[in-house]
């Protein structure tokens, strides 16, 4: 192989290169960083590293399988995505890519079975859990989503992701008052702007279409004074 330091060629029998003493270049496909520790894993994410070659194929498969998910072609990301996998098994953010695919195209089951998957290599996975007990929420799994939920509150109590399907569930059960706590827990450890206008937004949705009630539409009220004070929204 070739030193990327000093430009001369040596055996791959050496780990490093013997007129210099440098390290293979490697790249972290997570970080996105070059590494020359000599190290097989990212010192930051704990990441197996990958050689330039592969690296250049992994990213590649994984720009058009964003790019295809993009234009909703979701049969083409996730073969991208899958090839990914055939070589790289455990990559997270690949996993968890092709999990949300077959949420868009509502294969439910095979996305769960992607997400277990996930959880068995990183249970604390951000987002994970909350993605996990949305499919149960759907699902009518109520038991089963408030274990996910907790479970992602443990590991990531600041994002803002599994506050919102908690109210959801409040609002299944009709507890709204629950459901302000949560929304005051929200506010207080500022929610992730994009999240709460989804919210808004089926809040806005159910409340036209589904059914009027006074109470959410109460809290959908706090919730767009929160976006017109934080984020200069104008409803």
């Amino acid at each position: 192989m070739k030193c990327d330091v000093c430009g001369n060629k040596y055996s791959d029998e050496f780990d490093f290169c013997p007129f210099c003493g440098a390290f293979p270049i490697k790249f972290c496909p997570k970080c996105f960083k070059e590494i020359d520790d000599g190290g097989e894993v990212c010192s930051d994410c704990g990441t197996e590293l990958l050689p330039f070659e592969s690296f250049k194929k992994y990213y590649d498969l994984k720009e058009n399988a964003v790019e295809y998910l993009n234009y909703c072609d979701f049969d083409n990301s996730i073969e991208c995505l899958e090839k990914i996998l055939d070589d790289w098994p455990d990559s997270e953010d690949v996993i968890f890519l092709l999990a949300e695919n077959h949420c868009f195209l509502g294969d439910y089951d095979d996305a769960l079975r992607q997400y277990e998957r996930l959880a068995e290599i990183n249970p604390e996975y951000k987002g994970l859990h909350s993605r996990m007990a949305k499919i149960c929420i759907k699902n009518e799994e109520i038991e089963k989503a408030k274990e996910y939920l907790q479970k992602e509150h443990k590991a990531h109590p600041f994002e803002s992701e599994h506050y919102i399907y908690s109210m959801h569930i409040c609002f299944l059960e009709d507890d709204f008052e629950k459901a302000n706590r949560i929304l005051d827990r929200l506010f207080a450890i500022g929610p992730n702007e994009d999240d709460l206008l989804m919210f808004k937004f089926n809040n806005d949705l159910n409340l036209k279409h589904v059914e009027y009630n006074q109470e959410l539409a109460d809290i959908n009220e706090r919730v767009k004074k929160y976006l017109e004070k934080n984020f200069n929204y104008s409803f």
